[in-house]
């Protein structure tokens, strides 16, 4: 590299605050952790970029590694560039004054050389890294804000020094725009270690930790949550938005208005980042800003340029606050408070709508009609939106792509909603996704009113409205689990549906196919099911598709085909991950009928991961019964997995919140899976209470409606008899029931209520008629796939099977492993599977008088209060005690509370 062209260095004295990092304040910083082990993994690459836009974090995160580095013994040299370091030499003699204060004496003569500018630029390059040769230990050189050097002769430079740094010296640095590098001219073995913008965000437990810990700001959950979602793990913007908050009176009504035009966050992006940019970048990115989705010919479009090819090269290369939207790199978008800040800027020199109508116009032309309909509507092109819609609204039903119009519809003025029916249309979809049925039902029927007339109708050019109307209320009605309701209507407008519609017809169908489910008419569900794929045949959509496939995965769940269940489901999610790309809303509800395979097969623990988002996130067609059931695997797998109080804790808050039509079913299976969990705590009194509660609801509820709900009902009276050790009543309960379960969709049924049910014949009648139905039961569920029904109930199911073993040793040989699992769960939830059939042979005499006892009764007062004799009474607490295997009434007293004939533990 010639010097020529060089200006001589300056002869300023050096900024020695330049050589260590800038202090980050008095109160607490946020520890990130994990980046800085991933960092320090990396310790041994010769190059390592932080590259990310500005505010995220990099100065704090290259402090904390600095720290760390040190910490484990390393000279760790640090500088801070500026613009005035731009000039090559004056960059090296920071260089080697950073450096110097790790090492005295570093550079030799190259301070005095520097200073002169006498010698070429190479010659002082190469007396440099001659000087970093005879370095012995390692050494780290940070290079923080680099971006900020921009004179032509660094780059020849840099790249020198990066290809020949001696092995012992490393190379780290941070900045806002991507170097250029000539990767293929590095030394063979010369990788760089690279963290991006996408890896410095802000987890959402990091957030919470910094708005808490470090801010001292006391916000709800969703609060946090809404501030991570708005923010995208922006430091910075969490830092401002902080600092507004600390004096804010309503800190709920701050965070819900909150957007990028906010005055510090505008002040910030102006100041640090939009002011110091060209003037034709600044303006096209106030132009493009309205866009949600950016590509390089709508861009063009707006701006009236045809360089937006370059501009959006230059955006990433800038780390601009852009990113990718799919994995084509043809779409990106901005930040979401980058975006508003930039909006606001446009909007003070004039009205967006000109914008807005062309980027409408564009996305009609390019096959586009959500974003169509979005930008017409912002531009209060309503007429043009409704006439649009109107056009291609089953197109979007069908593709899945409604929830941005939904929102959109939602926010416009009641008169627009009101003039156009087919606002009116979507903004009942709304209503209904809102699960507010009843305003949804009154604005369809005002709406069937209006298009029935036909003057609307024709008006407009809208033949199929009206049916979609009736879909909505169709699902409203399954949604309310007015099953009847519902199929009379899918039934009524299944023939009515325009042949130009046949994603109307296959989603009616559906809907149909979900209310015969439920009703038990499993039969009338397949045929449904095979109408809708008929319809499908003629009609591309991926999402009814999808939909179809978690409805049949359903009913095999019911059927207890697991396997095949399982094949269907991950075939649609497969399907619908390539269709609408991963954990897209419609993959939520596959992944909660997934999950609830899963969980009956063992085989949970990789997806519960995903399930908190996927009952948060639903599509339009997720029933609400389908996010409960996902609830229930996760607070099942949290209680079977040994948090037994903190998930029972968990499913209270979540009964408390299911009221309405339409939990039934659910509630049922809730409140059953409750007496199970109190019965494995060892508190039969509450779950005696609970099992009375869920009678008196299931008696409120018309008969034959909710035979699972009534089939968990029964079960867990089972149950509790079985606690009590009342086995002729379980046996009743569980015959009686079982009789009803004759169907070939009951299957699942059945398992649960054999299994029980050959516990309740061994305690009641002995051993042979229990051990045949046992294994018969145990076969059966087993080949079909069910592992959870025997874990689940090990606390039943263990001793009987320890007995069977006993009595068939041989036949037992091969079930070893599930009786080893029967023993590991009891021991998991702290069930010593050794007493658990200690107290089998107590009676009913014996447990009062031992209660009595507990009361600290005298054996005279306990003989008044039950009419026995004292010597009565003093045989049974003999008895009692051999049976319990204690000596005094203190040790009888304890070991019933802790088997649980005395109640709670």
């Amino acid at each position: 590299m010639s010097r020529e062209g060089l200006p001589a260095p300056a002869s300023l004295p050096l900024l020695r605050t330049k050589l260590a990092p800038g202090s980050t304040g008095t109160g607490p910083q946020l520890l990130r952790t994990c980046l800085v082990q991933r960092l320090l993994a990396a310790r041994d690459r010769r190059l390592t970029i932080l590259c990310a836009p500005a505010g995220f974090g990099k100065s704090s995160l290259l402090g904390q590694l600095r720290l760390r580095l040190q910490a484990s013994g390393a000279r760790v040299a640090w500088l801070s560039c500026d613009e005035a370091d731009s000039e090559p030499l004056r960059l090296l003699r920071y260089l080697v004054a950073a450096i110097a204060e790790q090492l005295p004496g570093f550079g030799g003569p190259l301070p005095g050389l520097l200073l002169e500018g006498r010698q070429p630029a190479e010659v002082l390059v190469d007396v440099f890294l001659g000087e970093l040769r005879g370095v012995e230990d390692e050494l780290y050189l940070i290079l923080d804000d680099f971006h900020s050097i921009r004179h032509p002769g660094l780059g020849p430079l840099a790249q020198c020094l990066i290809e020949q740094l001696p092995d012992q010296v490393r190379l780290i640095a941070g900045m806002r725009r991507r170097p250029e590098l000539d990767q293929s001219r590095l030394a063979s073995g010369v990788t760089a270690f690279w963290l991006r913008g996408e890896d410095l965000r802000l987890r959402l437990e990091e957030t919470a930790s910094y708005l808490g810990e470090c801010r001292g700001l006391r916000l709800s959950s969703g609060e946090v949550e809404r501030l991570h979602e708005r923010c995208e793990g922006w430091i910075t913007a969490l830092h401002l938005v902080a600092s507004s908050l600390a004096g804010h009176a309503d800190p709920a009504a701050y965070i819900a208005q909150l957007s990028g035009s906010e005055r510090n966050l505008a002040d910030y992006l102006g100041e640090d980042v939009l002011d110091r940019l060209p003037r034709e970048l600044q303006r096209f990115l106030e132009l493009t800003s309205v866009l949600d989705q950016l590509n390089v010919e709508l861009c063009n479009v707006l701006t009236g340029r045809d360089d937006a090819a370059a501009m959006l090269q230059r955006l990433q290369h800038e780390e601009l606050f852009i990113m990718p939207t799919g994995e084509q790199g043809k779409w990106f978008r901005y930040h979401p408070l980058f975006a508003e800040c930039l909006r606001a800027r446009l909007l003070r020199r004039g009205d967006p709508g000109p914008l807005q109508l062309a980027a409408a116009r564009w996305c009609e032309q390019h096959n586009l009609p959500d974003m169509a309909v979005e930008y017409a509507l912002r531009a209060r092109e309503y007429g043009f939106a409704a006439a649009f819609l109107a056009q291609q609204g089953t197109r979007l039903l069908a593709n899945n792509r409604l929830y941005g119009i939904l929102a959109s519809v939602e926010a416009l003025p009641p008169d627009v909603v009101h003039e156009y029916p087919v606002f009116q249309v979507f903004y009942a979809w709304q209503l209904a996704f809102e699960q507010k049925y009843a305003d949804a039902e009154a604005l369809i029927e005002d709406i069937g009113v209006r298009l029935q007339s036909g003057a609307q109708t024709r008006q407009n050019g809208q033949p199929g409205l009206l049916v979609v109307a009736q879909l909505i209320k169709a699902l409203v009605q399954l949604y309310q689990d007015r099953l009847e309701s519902c199929l009379a209507i899918s039934q009524r407008w299944l023939g009515r549906v325009p042949i130009e519609q046949p994603e109307i017809r296959a989603g009616l169908a559906c809907v149909q196919a979900a209310a015969y489910a439920l009703l038990g008419d499993f039969g009338e569900a397949s045929r449904s099911i095979g109408l809708a794929r008929d319809s499908l045949r003629r009609a591309n959509s991926e999402y009814l598709h999808a939909v179809v496939g978690l409805i049949e995965a359903l009913l095999c769940k019911e059927q207890g085909r697991l396997e095949r269940g399982r094949t269907l489901a991950e075939v649609a999610r497969a399907r619908a991950e390539r269709a609408f790309g991963r954990r897209s809303r419609v993959d939520g509800a596959l992944a909660l009928a997934y999950a609830d395979i899963l969980y009956e097969q063992d085989l949970h623990a990789a997806i519960l991961a995903e399930l908190p988002l996927a009952t948060s996130r639903r599509d339009l067609a997720t029933p609400i019964e389908l996010v409960s059931r996902g609830q229930l695997v996760m607070v099942r797998a949290r209680f079977y997995g040994g948090e037994g109080e903190a998930a029972l804790q968990q499913l209270d808050a979540w009964l408390a919140a299911l009221s309405g039509p339409g939990y039934e079913r659910v509630y049922a299976q809730a409140m059953g899976c409750r007496v199970q969990f109190l019965l494995w705590l060892r508190r039969p009194h509450e779950a005696e209470r609970t099992s009375a509660q869920l009678q008196r609801h299931l008696a409120a509820l018309p008969t034959g409606r909710t035979g699972d709900a009534a089939v968990a009902s029964v079960l867990g009276q089972a149950r509790l008899a079985l606690s009590e050790r009342r086995a002729d009543k379980a046996v009743e309960l569980l015959e009686a029931c079982l009789r009803e379960q004759a169907a070939e969709h009951q299957c699942e049924r059945r398992l649960r209520l054999c299994l029980l049910l050959a516990v309740a014949y061994w305690r009641a009648e002995g051993a042979e008629r229990a051990f045949a139905l046992f294994q018969a039961s145990m076969e059966d569920a087993w080949q079909r796939g069910y592992r959870r029904l025997f874990l689940d109930d090990a606390l039943w199911l263990l001793p009987l099977w320890d007995a069977w073993k006993a009595a068939h040793p041989e036949r037992a040989r091969g079930w070893r492993k599930l009786g080893a699992q029967l023993h590991e769960q009891c021991l998991r939830l702290g069930v010593d599977p050794q007493s658990l059939d200690d107290h089998q042979a107590v009676s009913h005499r014996e447990q009062d008088i031992l209660r009595l006892v507990a009361a600290g009764l005298a054996n005279r007062e306990i003989a008044q209060a039950l009419h026995l004799s004292e010597a009565t009474i003093k045989w049974h607490l003999h008895r009692l005690f051999v049976k319990l295997g204690v000596r005094s009434r203190t040790q009888a007293v304890l070991r019933g509370k802790s088997s649980g004939l005395l109640g709670e533990a």
